[in-house]
């Protein structure tokens, strides 16, 4: 915000007289510096648009229209026909007779080799081994593990747990209470008696002493160190240091570069304001001369000249387009004819109808 003057100052809104010796050069410097820029700038950005129309327009006219007219008309319906055809001759040269092999021949050789192999597995290895486990080792294992047991049970668990209860239990329980008293007598009373009566007493006096020390020889002097010379030595330097360097610098940043900067920044706004108008103008003038001079005779040459000779053009695009659609048509209709006759051929006479199918169509032809 602006501060307000006095009431005999220079400027009749109260502004300074340096704001005021510093705001008409400034917007002078600002206008001549930012109209070229300004006008040159609007001018690129128009010339970019009117270059990206009309390059959208030849692209769609001159290469995405026939690109997509080629792939719709001609490459899509040939790569379909062709894809076709090369499925129904790999289906019926190497699918089918692979099935077939598969289905009459490997398949039940397979089926007969893994019964054979179950067969010889099962009563050559397996029923003698299960007999040999459940009628001969199974019992003499059992037979060995008992007696085995027996014998370590009255051989070896029962005298150790008579020697471990009646033995060493009581001689540990009288060693540990004799060990304990002894501890107790010659290690543990000494050194609470000693704890009680002479370190205590001797700890505190010790500490006394050091508090007494450290608040006499430390803390008093520290004291008076910081309340009578540093604080009156950093006041003194903070006063020194307010009305020496701050108070003249937030002087001048207040009186000298805000007005100046706020004046440069409303010059460089006024500038600008300026010249988009003028930009604005010339834009318009340009738009009426490019409008008279190429708009409108390119419209009469497109309505005059071009449109005349594009309707034959297109019409005969369209009678070229059927007249592919109906020779697609008819290599279709000779492929499915050739399909009819190789499957005759490969499985002899031709399947029935499927119900709902069309006419002429064999039973099991996928649709494409």
């Amino acid at each position: 915000m602006r501060e307000r003057g006095d009431a005999g100052g220079y400027g009749g809104n109260g502004d300074g007289c340096l704001t005021v010796a510093v705001r008409m050069p400034a917007r002078i410097v600002a206008l001549v510096v930012v109209l070229p820029l300004r006008i040159a700038w609007d001018a690129l950005m128009a010339a970019g648009r009117a270059l990206g129309r009309a390059g959208g327009w030849l692209a769609r006219v001159l290469v995405v229209v026939p690109a997509v007219a080629l792939w719709r008309y001609a490459l899509a319906p040939v790569g379909r026909a062709v894809v076709w055809a090369v499925r129904g001759l790999v289906r019926y040269l190497v699918v089918v007779p692979a099935v077939a092999l598969w289905r009459y021949a490997l398949a039940p050789v397979g089926r007969a080799l893994v019964w054979l192999a179950h067969g010889l597995v099962r009563y050559v290895v397996v029923v003698p081994a299960v007999a040999l486990w459940r009628y001969v080792l199974a019992p003499v294992g059992r037979a060995v593990g008992v007696a085995v047991g027996w014998a370590v049970s009255v051989l070896v668990v029962l005298p150790a747990v008579a020697l471990w209860r009646y033995v060493l239990v009581p001689l540990g329980r009288a060693a540990g209470a004799g060990a304990l008293w002894v501890l107790r007598a010659l290690l543990v009373a000494p050194m609470a008696a000693l704890y009680r009566h002479v370190l205590v007493p001797v700890a505190a006096g010790a500490a006394w002493l050091a508090r007494w020390a450290v608040r006499a020889l430390v803390v008093l002097p520290a004291v008076a160190l910081w309340r009578y010379v540093l604080v009156p030595v950093a006041l003194g330097v903070a006063w020194l240091v307010r009305w020496v360097v701050v108070a003249p610098l937030l002087l001048l940043w207040r009186r000298v570069l805000v007005p100046v900067a706020r004046e440069v920044r409303d010059a460089l706004l006024v500038a600008w304001r300026v010249t988009g108008y003028v930009s604005r103008a010339v834009g318009r003038a340009l738009k009426w001369l490019v409008t008279v001079v190429l708009v409108v005779p390119a419209a009469w040459v497109w309505r005059a000249l071009v449109l005349p000779v594009w309707r034959p053009v297109r019409r005969a695009a369209a009678e070229a387009r059927r007249a592919v659609r109906d020779a697609l048509a008819a290599v279709r209709e000779t492929v499915r004819g050739v399909r009819a006759d190789l499957r005759t051929a490969l499985t002899g006479a031709p399947r029935p109808v499927e119900r709902g199918g069309r006419r002429g169509e064999p039973e099991g032809r996928n649709p494409q």
